[in-house]
């Protein structure tokens, strides 16, 4: 286990990105940057090849084609299942910038199975998600 939101934690989050559902016909980088935490801002990276998620990015890419940013807090929510993506980005509690159509892709996606899977699989990487939100 690892802590939650901490460097390691996106690290092992970026690994897993293979389980994201693909988005067919997308192609680009993404970065889901996580501010707040403890006064710093961890990154989950990952990029899509012709629709299909890869996760093999190291460190933070220089140039995305799509940013998403949350506070921690809703990270939190979003991760556990407790808000799902599109409702947070329809609240402005998860910010995008850069390329619409990944960004309406993405969302589409995680209606999907295998963003439950994602989700549930990222979620149970430390297990203070559980012990400080009630949730699996």
């Amino acid at each position: 286990m690892v802590a939650w939101l901490s460097e390691e934690w996106a690290a092992a989050a970026a690994g897993l990105a293979g389980l994201l559902p693909p988005v067919p016909g997308a192609s680009g980088t993404v970065s889901l940057a996580v501010i707040g935490v403890a006064k710093r801002e961890v990154h989950v990276p990952w990029r899509y090849l012709d629709g299909t998620p890869v996760g093999d990015l190291a460190g933070v890419p220089s140039d995305v084609d799509l940013a998403l940013t949350l506070s921690g807090p809703d990270a939190v929510e979003v991760i556990t299942g407790e808000v799902e993506p599109s409702v947070a980005f329809m609240r402005g509690r998860l910010k995008a910038t850069g390329d619409g159509a990944l960004l309406l892709g993405f969302l589409q996606s995680t209606t999907r199975e295998s963003f439950l899977t994602w989700r549930q699989q990222v979620a149970a990487l430390a297990e203070e998600t559980s012990a400080t939100h009630g949730s699996n």
